[in-house]
């Protein structure tokens, strides 16, 4: 097993990981408050859920295919990274730009996200992000194996919260009984987080007046910068695994 793929793995059982960069909130919140909310237009879900994401998710590219501002707004999970580019908006946002560097996600996708005051996605996982401990997908890793995501909250509230339910508590779970456990977590504004895609996951905005911004990238874990900073990340974790009963 390579050293990539074992950190995959470890990523797998891990919920929320708090990664070691923090970054400058007002300079952050300066260049948020710089581009013209009318950018941010709803992300395009492909789900039967279409309408309910639509009116609580908006976002705008900061690196995408093409370089395009709204370019990657839908669910593209394994198209080709090769033309991804800096989008004007980040490139008039230069301590943004600072900040997805630094997380390794120079030439990924990045997207600066609102979710609306008491806005919510659903519950789901990546399409074929099953653990790379369950098995492989025709004898191969599942095709983003590589990929973390991250967030880097710039506007938010105590009452946002990202939620991991464990994939086989959520298949095999009894709804109408007590007992599933919710990994719950609140990111701090500045912070970068790897936020868990690989088991059931839903964001929620309780708060019912202010909307959240976020910065979320996809970084890929076999480049040196983001093997490095999660590496480190994971060697200092002490909080609850995900582990099958």
């Amino acid at each position: 097993m390579s050293k990539f793929v074992k950190l995959a793995a470890q990523l797998d059982k891990i919920p929320h990981l708090k990664l070691g960069p923090e970054f400058f909130v007002p300079l952050l919140q300066a260049e948020l408050a710089a581009i013209d909310a009318a950018l941010f237009v709803p992300y395009r879900s492909k789900s039967h859920n279409t309408a309910h994401i639509a009116k609580s998710w908006h976002g705008l590219s900061l690196i995408s295919p093409g370089g395009t501002v709204h370019g990657d707004l839908t669910e593209e999970p394994y198209a080709g990274r090769t033309d991804c580019a800096w989008t004007p908006i980040a490139e008039a946002s230069p301590y943004i730009k600072h900040v997805i560097s630094e997380l390794g996600g120079e030439g990924q996708r990045a997207r600066f996200m609102c979710m609306r005051a008491g806005g919510s996605l659903t519950w789901h996982r990546h399409g074929t992000e099953i653990s790379i401990e369950q098995g492989n997908i025709m004898g191969q890793l599942r095709p983003n194996w590589y990929e973390v995501i991250v967030h880097v909250p710039v506007r938010s509230n105590p009452e946002y919260s990202y939620e991991v339910i464990a994939a086989h508590e959520y298949e095999l779970g009894d709804f109408f009984a007590a007992g599933m456990k919710i990994h719950s977590q609140n990111y701090p504004e500045g912070e970068a987080w790897a936020f868990n895609g690989t088991h059931y996951h839903n964001v929620f905005n309780r708060s019912a007046t202010q909307d959240r911004y976020s910065i979320m990238l996809t970084a890929d874990i076999r480049m040196k910068k983001t093997f490095d900073i999660v590496s480190k990340a994971i060697e200092a974790y002490d909080g609850p695994l995900i582990e099958r009963s």
